[in-house]
């Protein structure tokens, strides 16, 4: 019979308290049931007591300031730094000791060879890293990281070339994102709705950063369409954050008009449709030509605040979805990151919920598995996503989990963090999660995201 989930709910005392007070119960009565009975646990194994390690856990963290990282750099690391203040802080740490934070290393240029870096990191004692940089940069540093058996908890990429034979990662990646094949499910299922002034259904127009990502994507969607008859009808790749001649590529995608034009790159998107917006009026000021639009993460802004909207036409961004991976935004993590610097405001705070979970799920896996090590804790993130206690801070689940270890009983938790709900993969990557998709007014102002779930559809 499946295990149902219970949400542990935060009262006052508990609240102030946190860990401490579940913890302090003994004999694993800090959470009941509904009337009161005990939470369902199984006896620890008789081969040993279960103990907490006394090796402290060192957590490392890669990003990057260069190409399609580079805008979601800040809101990373402030993300990351306030989790390892709430775990240390407010929580007390992790096995009674502090969880220690390294040095943030931000790669400067493409091609920058990290295996120094990480040698210094398992100097120093680091078992688990976060990372935030392209897939190219990804597939080059898994070697070293494997050589380490560090565990790494990624919350940017979203390539399958990170899953590929090629790519050896000893199940030690996990990715807090969904991958470019939930995406490009996504893109696929939006093309088959036409309209009588776009395309024919199932064809698509794309646009795209020249990155590893980009066309990884673009071969995804192509994968979904062709079984159906589908097709790309054109595809145009451009250097990170330069489209060239805006002209010139929008005659490309309106030479045969898709179903749905995709464009996969950063702000630059905004100049581009808004020449496609001119380019399709006719002389009433209509649209003769129109379809959906889909944008990605770094193209999801209000260009309303930002230069590269300051020439935009009326309504550029009509009929464009753009999204952000992740769950609603909680006014707790707006107040977080705004508390740091009220700059998010503009820029916005794609990927910050993944980098706050990231953090807190390390130290939730070291506790689950009792022990600090890579294998050890990757092979514990999927578990304390899925368990059958459900809580949704790192004070509550450690509380769960300590209060168990104390009767030398074992139990499951289901961490629903800043991201949402989240579950992992055969592969460690996002399998179920969330993700917020947006809208522009006739000004091109962002509107407010509406969370909506996604799933891998492999």
């Amino acid at each position: 019979m499946a295990i149902t989930r219970r949400t542990l709910v935060r009262g006052l005392g508990m609240g102030v308290l946190g860990a401490g007070a579940l913890s302090g119960c003994g004999d694993g009565e800090g959470i009941r049931g509904r009337r009161g009975r005990r939470r369902a646990t199984t006896t620890a194994p008789t081969a040993g007591a279960l103990e907490e390690p006394e090796t402290p856990l060192v957590i490392g963290q890669i990003g990057a300031s260069y190409g399609r990282a580079a805008p979601f750099e800040k809101s990373v690391a402030v993300a990351i730094s306030e989790a390892a203040i709430d775990v240390n802080d407010r929580w007390d740490g992790l096995f009674g000791q502090e969880v220690a934070l390294h040095d943030r290393h931000v790669m400067s240029e493409a091609g920058e060879d990290l295996s120094d870096v990480i040698a210094g990191f398992a100097d120093e004692g680091v078992t688990c890293v976060i990372t935030s940089i392209d897939e190219e940069a990804l597939v080059a540093a898994m070697p070293h990281l494997v050589e380490h058996e560090m565990a790494v908890i990624d919350v940017f990429t979203s390539g399958m070339q990170l899953r590929s034979a090629e790519v050896h990662t000893a199940n030690l990646l996990a990715r807090l994102s969904p991958n470019d094949r939930t995406i490009a499910a996504l893109y696929e299922e939006a093309a088959w709705s036409s309209s009588d002034r776009g395309g024919p259904a199932g064809t698509v127009a794309f646009v795209s950063q020249d990155t590893m990502q980009g066309r990884g994507l673009l071969h995804q969607i192509t994968q979904l369409l062709n079984p159906k008859d589908g097709r790309v009808l054109s595809e145009q790749f451009y250097p990170v954050g330069d489209i060239g001649n805006v002209g010139e590529r929008v005659s490309a995608v309106l030479e045969t008009p898709p179903a749905l034009l995709v464009v996969n790159g950063g702000p630059e998107a905004g100049p581009f449709l808004s020449a496609l917006r001119e380019a399709t009026l006719d002389e009433d000021g209509r649209p003769a030509v129109e379809f959906p639009i889909r944008l990605g993460p770094a193209a999801t802004l209000d260009y309303s605040q930002i230069a590269a909207g300051d020439s935009l036409v009326a309504e550029s961004l009509a009929g464009a979805t753009g999204y952000e991976p992740g769950g609603e935004i909680t006014v707790e993590h707006e107040n977080m990151m705004l508390n740091r610097d009220a700059g998010f405001l503009t820029s916005g705070y794609a990927y910050s919920q993944q980098a706050y979970d990231a953090f807190t799920l390390a130290c939730l896996a070291a506790q689950d598995a009792l022990a600090v090590d890579g294998p050890a804790i990757a092979s514990s993130l999927p578990r304390v996503l899925t368990g059958s206690e459900e809580c949704t801070d790192y004070g509550l689940c450690r509380g769960a989990l300590q209060t168990a270890l104390e009767a030398q009983e074992t139990t499951t938790i289901a961490y629903v963090g800043r991201t949402g709900a989240v579950e992992l993969g055969p592969q460690a990557d996002l399998r179920t999660g969330e993700l917020r998709e947006y809208s522009w007014s006739e000004a091109n102002v962002l509107e407010a995201g509406t969370a909506k779930n996604v799933e891998d559809p492999v």
